[in-house]
């Protein structure tokens, strides 16, 4: 049976047990940031110098909302729990009770073929989240502008969630559990995009397991789709009708049925049994009882 290793299996669950957070973690920022707290107008105290009034409002996000980097990684977490974790679970069963399935097979060779852009879809989620991060980092909101423009939207720089949310409570917030709320939602905002580290690191583990179990699975692929297991070094010498030993001696017949040995005393009477040798090792003995009779 073609079963895969217990590292692959181990891996594999692995990867789509942290791929269901990722966008678990995305889902909430985004129903966070279109329904929640962002979504409304959030009261300033107005600091000195900025305005006459005590108070100012300020949208919960501003104009330009960088968020691409969401749905890359999104798809890149999507793509791991269904190319990679559920068509990879039914090609490596339909491989292990299957063997001799051309579709099995077919399915098999189509997942093998995923792993690398699959792989490569993670990789540039996590540049292009972290890259995106690191841009915007260190902005700051400047409040006689935001004063000005109130109440809409702050229309300085683009942002993206990671960095908007530090950047608003720096501000003087009128309401304490506004505070709590933001930076409790902020972790989460944070959580998937640190979460893509972990995410990458399964997935090549994964995609190196795969290969490995890949090769094994090639080299003794014929015997498993026969039904058989993988042939011994020993077996490979008498397949086939090879009848040349480890050391190349000729079969020679010592007279019992269906037993042969080699010119260096090597037996292999359990070779007999082997279905596709069979055959051989009867002619075989047919032919040397004729030149004994000969003889």
């Amino acid at each position: 049976m073609a079963a895969p290793s217990t590292a692959l299996v181990a891996a594999l669950a692995l990867l789509v047990a942290d791929a269901t957070i990722e966008p678990g973690f995305i889902t909430s920022m985004v129903a966070y940031l279109h329904a929640g707290t962002p979504s409304g107008t959030l009261v300033i105290n107005t600091p000195a110098g900025v305005g006459s009034s005590p108070t100012y409002l300020l949208k919960g996000k501003p104009l330009h909302v960088v968020i691409n980097q969401g749905h890359t990684s999104n798809g890149a977490a999507g793509s791991a729990i269904v190319l990679i974790g559920i068509i990879g679970t039914l090609a490596l069963l339909l491989r292990a009770k299957a063997p001799a399935n051309r579709l099995g097979r077919g399915l098999y060779y189509f997942w093998m073929g995923l792993q690398i852009p699959t792989l490569l879809l993670t990789i540039t989620a996590l540049a292009y989240t972290f890259s995106a991060v690191h841009a915007h980092r260190g902005q700051v909101i400047d409040q006689a502008v935001a004063y000005k423009t109130q109440p809409g939207p702050y229309a300085l720089d683009s942002w993206t969630p990671q960095n908007w949310f530090p950047a608003v409570l720096e501000l003087d917030l009128a309401d304490a559990s506004v505070r709590s709320d933001l930076a409790k939602h902020l972790r989460i905002m944070r959580g998937w995009q640190f979460n893509l580290i972990p995410l990458f690191l399964l997935q090549l583990a994964e995609t190196i397991l795969a290969f490995v179990d890949f090769r094994i699975w090639r080299a003794n692929r014929d015997t498993y789709t026969a039904g058989g297991s993988a042939p011994t070094a020993s077996e490979k010498y008498y397949s086939n009708g090879d009848y040349n030993g480890p050391q190349g001696g000729v079969q020679e017949y010592n007279g019992a049925p269906n037993n042969y040995s080699n010119n260096n005393g090597e037996y292999a009477p359990q070779y007999a049994q082997q279905p596709y040798q069979e055959q051989a090792y009867q002619q075989q003995q047919q032919q040397q009882q004729q030149q004994y009779a000969q003889a």
